[in-house]
């Protein structure tokens, strides 16, 4: 399977990259790598995350690294996993998805449409 990554991810990494800087940039260097590396893992093993409880399709996934939540989609038809998110879980996840809710019927739309 092939791995989309949103510009919100791509985004949220290089925060938690500056965010962790200020502890160092060795600790920053490796939770990014671990994050990707948790990320390009899933080419071979998509299902292996969990389902996102928040969310009523089950094709929602999701990865734990270190304290950060990896949410992604599985798409057979497309062959493809697309990562939607990655934010702390020390968030109010209720609150992010519901703050995400129209974003994510969006992105169910373009991929069955």
């Amino acid at each position: 399977m092939r791995i989309i990554i949103s510009n919100e991810v791509k985004l949220a990494i290089t925060d938690i990259f500056d965010y962790s800087r200020n502890i160092s940039n060795n600790y920053a260097s490796k939770i990014v790598n671990k994050i990707y590396d948790t990320i390009y893992n899933l080419q071979e093993n998509p299902y292996i995350g969990r389902y996102v409880y928040e969310l009523p399709n089950q094709q929602f996934r999701e990865q734990i690294c270190e304290s950060y939540r990896i949410v992604y989609y599985v798409s057979e038809i497309n062959n493809t996993i697309y990562v939607l998110y990655v934010f702390c879980s020390k968030r109010n996840s209720n609150l992010f998805f519901k703050v995400h809710k129209n974003e994510l019927f969006r992105f169910l739309n373009q991929i069955f449409n």
